[in-house]
């Protein structure tokens, strides 16, 4: 691998892990609705999988095909779960989406069926195969959350 790609690939995996960031953790009581509280779990799974998947391509961690599948089926299973998540318009102050989400549903939904189909064309057969496929479904995380998403305040304490 040429020091370039190299790079390139490990720029691509700082700003994904930049732009989904963390979140506090999810609980029934902490006062947000259910369907918030749904969707705030669904993208911390995502988020999961794509740590393992993404440490596994950045050489952090070993290439183990059984987890880099078991990441890649949790990625298929809630991407294409988005809209369904999504659908009602409700906020939340712990939420990061921004109201845009249901002002423009028509390319919400392009972005979260590109997502899907990214999860489903991401390779897990080697760790090459896993570095040529895995950047184009950061990319489409990257570009909905670009836009739909607002930056969370990194001093919250609660």
């Amino acid at each position: 691998m040429t020091i370039r790609l190299f790079k390139t690939m490990a720029f691509m995996v700082i700003l994904a892990a930049l732009a989904i960031g963390t979140t506090a953790p999810v609980t029934a009581r902490d006062g947000t609705s259910k369907h918030v509280t749904r969707r705030m779990a669904l993208m911390t799974s995502q988020k999961a999988a794509m740590d393992v998947l993404t440490s596994m391509m950045a050489g952090r961690t070993y290439f183990d095909r059984d987890r880099a599948r078991a990441a890649r089926r949790q990625l298929i299973r809630s991407t294409g779960t988005i809209r369904k998540h999504f659908k009602k318009p409700q906020l939340d102050p712990r939420s990061h989406a921004r109201p845009l989400i249901w002002h423009a549903w028509k390319d919400f939904k392009t972005r979260a069926d590109t997502a899907e189909t990214a999860a489903r064309n991401l390779s897990t057969r080697s760790l090459p195969a896993l570095r040529r496929t895995l950047p184009s479904l950061m990319q489409s995380c990257l570009s909905c959350h670009e836009t739909y998403r607002n930056a969370p305040n990194s001093f919250t304490t609660h």
